[in-house]
């Protein structure tokens, strides 16, 4: 079982969020469908995506896009594996970022 977040956390988490809401809003059209293409084509041969497996992969895209594309995707077709690997993205410093993995038939189920 994961432990509670304390407020501090939370919101940080909720600034995280309407950050990247922000910056995927001000993106390109292109760039969004550009990575959801992306990750769909990773998660079609791989069990989980992070976007340490996909930066090297995409053309230039809009900052924020990719982690933002990510976790909107994780409203209904991915879902968090509660795991994080340290970035690969050298201004990040190796910052942890999210893992997700494909939502099952069976994830829905227990959601409903």
């Amino acid at each position: 079982m994961s432990r509670r977040l304390t407020l501090a956390e939370q919101v940080a988490g909720d600034v995280r969020d309407k950050t990247l809401a922000q910056l995927v809003r001000q993106a390109s059209g292109w760039d969004r469908q550009v990575v959801a293409q992306a990750v769909l084509i990773w998660i079609r041969d791989h069990d989980t995506v992070s976007a340490n497996d996909l930066r090297a992969e995409l053309p230039d895209v809009a900052a924020g896009v990719l982690p933002g594309v990510l976790r909107g995707m994780g409203h209904n077709y991915l879902i968090h594996t509660h795991t994080y690997v340290p970035s690969t993205a050298p201004a990040t410093k190796g910052h942890p970022i999210a893992v997700y993995r494909r939502r099952t038939a069976a994830d829905r189920a227990e959601a409903a």
